[in-house]
């Protein structure tokens, strides 16, 4: 009879701390602040933003993999693309972003500046 009473006090034990644990995780866990507006209005922000990053690497891959067919490999440097006349310029990145470029592999992003 003690054995079931010590038992039964020790499921009740674990349950009653796993359920503390799950409740310190939920207030633990960030809220979004702000109303819905507010939210709408950040996502929409960051896509605008992930838009205008789309329209300046787009460009300058279709250059790198055209030069890649034309030169059997791909440029050395972005600058390269300007000396062997496949564009003027390197257009500027969008506010807050650098070109970041691997030679090795062709691949062009966007990273923040720090």
């Amino acid at each position: 009879m003690k054995k079931n009473i010590a038992c039964g006090l020790l499921i009740l034990l674990l349950i009653l701390v796993s359920s503390c644990e799950r409740e310190q995780k939920k207030q633990e866990t960030p809220k979004t602040g702000g109303n819905p507006i507010e939210q709408y209005g950040s996502v929409m922000s960051q896509s605008l933003q992930k838009a205008k990053g789309m329209d300046a690497i787009l460009p300058l891959k279709q250059l790198i993999d055209s030069f890649y067919v034309e030169q059997g490999r791909y440029p050395t440097t972005l600058q390269e693309l300007v000396e062997k006349n496949y564009i003027k310029e390197i257009p500027a990145p969008p506010r807050g972003y650098d070109y970041h470029y691997e030679s090795s592999t062709g691949k062009i992003t966007l990273k923040p500046v720090n």
